[in-house]
């Protein structure tokens, strides 16, 4: 699919690929993006796109306040699977249904790249992000170690993690979009996958073994051909 697709279809294509179990990454992966943040009890967070990740979860446990948004009902459906006590809405992340101002912290791991307007949903969090708070973003790197090996050299072919729009950029590239859409970042964090530490982590390789190998060269690549990178952002003044 191109970057033509309307958002009906985009929504249907995502449906079928959480039926299927497909999205999601280690439970220790979405542990590292919320400490990250620097949350305190009481708080709210708002998780832009959350699909059946555990960020909410891991948020709720320590105190916070949270909402989870997703354009996939199949999504949702996994999400409350999860975790019955976190509020959920059906939304788009380009058009978020609350007032200027209003989340303390705002969360998009790893699917504003797959957004049909990605300016628009940057704009759309920055609109909601409170004057002092913080955006956690993370974003696919063009220029990744294990997949300029994978697809370019081996197979000849541009980088694809097989879902319906697909953007990759280095580093400062997504920096600059973020940016140009009222946010400033001032932190920025590379992530390599991570070792198991639970049984969610050891299915999560279950399912997806080449990530092993990953992991397994994780410790020597440089900075710059990490596999993607977290953007800790403010709103710009």
């Amino acid at each position: 699919m191109s970057d033509q697709i309307n958002s009906l279809e985009l929504r249907n294509a995502y449906d079928e690929r959480f039926q299927n179990n497909d999205l999601r990454d280690s439970d220790s992966f979405y542990r590292w993006v919320f400490k990250r943040l620097p949350a305190v009890p009481g708080q709210t967070l708002l998780d832009v796109a959350c699909g059946s990740g555990r960020l909410l979860y891991h948020a709720r446990q320590a105190g916070l306040w949270t909402l989870g948004i997703d354009f996939s009902i199949e999504g949702l459906r996994r999400e409350r699977g999860i975790d019955a006590a976190g509020e959920l809405a059906l939304a788009d992340g380009q058009s978020l249904p609350l007032p200027d101002q209003s989340m303390d912290y705002i969360t998009n791991l790893g699917s504003l790249e797959h957004f049909i307007n990605p300016g628009t949903g940057i704009q759309e969090m920055a609109r909601v992000l409170k004057s002092n708070g913080v955006v956690a973003i993370v974003l696919p790197n063009a220029f990744y170690a294990g997949d300029l090996i994978w697809w370019v050299w081996r197979k000849g072919r541009s980088a694809s993690h097989k879902q319906p729009i697909e953007r990759f950029a280095a580093y400062d590239n997504w920096r600059e979009l973020l940016e140009d859409n009222g946010l400033k970042v001032f932190k920025g964090w590379r992530y390599n996958f991570m070792f198991p530490r639970n049984r969610l982590d050891i299915e999560f390789y279950r399912r997806f073994p080449r990530k092993l190998i990953d992991l397994a060269v994780s410790p020597f690549i440089p900075y710059h051909f990490s596999y993607s990178f977290l953007y800790l952002c403010k709103k710009a003044l």
